[in-house]
């Protein structure tokens, strides 16, 4: 499968220069997949594509918009998109959810409750998800939070936690499928 990932836009001080980039656990993450980085020039990839990942990491201006572009696209053309932390966020933004703010889920492990079983997952955020969006519903949660979402008629999830930064990622059974390959651990 063909994956289109978004990035972080990175500025290395002191004079400025702009870097967009991809965790290198991505890569391990979705090995099987041809994995196509797109850069933050808020436009869509001129190739096609089977599957959009909106990845982890800080916002900025130029990622935010490419983002929003790269979701849309997704969504005309019917493909199935995956929010990891930050790219959460961004759907449930998108589709006019609320976000919030947390504490303690900044490098920590979490335990989660998801399709009756509990889990630990690796956590690195400070956001959380104050009011689902419409035609979303919540697959996974801490003692508190939402953890994970999809939308009930399109092929939509948002992951909150950091399953590439994981040994053995946790996921939703529906991303798990998706993503699987013969190479995957999950």
């Amino acid at each position: 499968m063909k994956i289109i990932v978004s990035q972080l836009e990175y500025v290395r001080p002191p004079r400025g220069f702009v870097f967009d980039t991809l965790e290198r656990a991505y890569y391990r993450f979705l090995a099987g997949h041809e994995v196509v980085p797109v850069p933050n020039i808020i436009k869509v990839p001129d190739n096609e594509y089977d599957c959009l990942i909106l990845t982890g990491g800080p916002d900025s201006v130029a990622r935010n918009q490419t983002e929003n572009l790269l979701y849309h696209d997704a969504v005309a053309k019917g493909k199935p998109i995956v929010g990891i932390c930050h790219g959460a966020f961004v759907i449930n933004d998108i589709c006019k959810g609320t976000n919030g703010h947390v504490d303690g889920h900044i490098d920590a492990d979490i335990k989660i409750k998801m399709e009756g079983q509990e889990h630990t997952v690796k956590c690195y955020h400070s956001q959380s998800i104050d009011s689902l969006a419409e035609d979303f519903e919540p697959l996974a949660y801490d003692s508190e939070n939402i953890e994970a979402f999809k939308h009930n008629q399109l092929p939509i999830y948002g992951v909150i936690w950091h399953p590439e930064r994981m040994d053995v990622p946790v996921l939703p059974g529906e991303v798990a499928d998706l993503l699987r390959t013969d190479k995957s651990n999950f």
